[in-house]
């Protein structure tokens, strides 16, 4: 495997991550800890396999061309729900008894690195099955695909966060931990899916514009969760 390959599907994933890390200057994580976080985010992966599979198995979801519900049933049950799931069951045994997790933002930076974990590990197997095109597929992938990732993982670390230190919201956040990542994760997937295979120039324009502002509000609420934690955060130390 080519190594300017594994940099091509690392590198996004580096540079989102070294901007939330930079966040966390102030008071930083031990390094081992990302590193097990990136680490075990690689590994969910795999772990997703064991729901998404038992679901195709049952017929839940088809990875052949569908129509708009075929497609909304292989967004959500073939990526966004098995995908998340396994995120955060890994970003739970990172912090359930990590003495380290103890500011608002932690819970976004530990989620980022497992999130980010995962879209290395998801880039370089469609940099590999791109072939020679794998230079135009991690371009597409760096700008789109894993950002998405990265702001699925900002909504569960800040909800994660909240329902951790805040205990009257708690229910409330222990919901949207993992619904919100999911929901975001699902209708991120379908538009892109709609929009492949509807076969129309127009429709798929009008998808692609619906996309790009869906996309484009994903990130600034990303941004928007960052600051409200790290507020938070530097309030309790003044």
């Amino acid at each position: 495997m080519k190594i300017s390959l594994i940099f091509a599907a690392l590198l996004p994933s580096l540079i989102l991550l070294g901007y939330v890390l930079y966040q966390d200057r102030k008071r930083p994580e031990p390094p081992r800890l990302l590193l097990r976080a990136f680490v075990l985010g690689m590994a969910s992966t795999v772990l997703s396999t064991f729901i998404s599979t038992p679901l195709a198995s049952l017929g839940v979801f088809s990875c052949e061309p569908q129509g708009i519900i075929g497609n909304l049933r292989l967004a959500l049950f073939g990526a966004a729900i098995p995908e998340e799931c396994a995120k955060l069951f890994l970003l739970w045994t990172i912090l359930r008894n990590n003495p380290y997790f103890d500011e608002h933002f932690d819970g976004i930076v530990y989620a980022v690195c497992v999130g980010m974990g995962f879209a290395f590990v998801e880039n370089v197997g469609y940099l590999c099955n791109a072939g020679d095109m794998w230079v135009h597929a991690g371009i597409a992938r760096g700008i789109i695909s894993v950002p998405g990732h990265y702001a699925f993982a900002v909504l569960m670390g800040y909800h994660y966060s909240y329902a951790h230190f805040e205990p009257d919201q708690r229910d409330l956040h222990r919901i949207l931990t993992l619904a919100a990542p999911i929901t975001a994760h699902a209708v991120f997937d379908w538009i892109l899916m709609v929009s492949d295979a509807s076969g129309h120039p127009v429709v798929s324009g009008i998808l692609s514009i619906i996309f790009l502002v869906g996309f484009v509000q994903l990130q600034k609420m990303g941004r928007a969760d960052i600051r409200s934690h790290l507020t938070k955060d530097d309030n309790r130390f003044i």
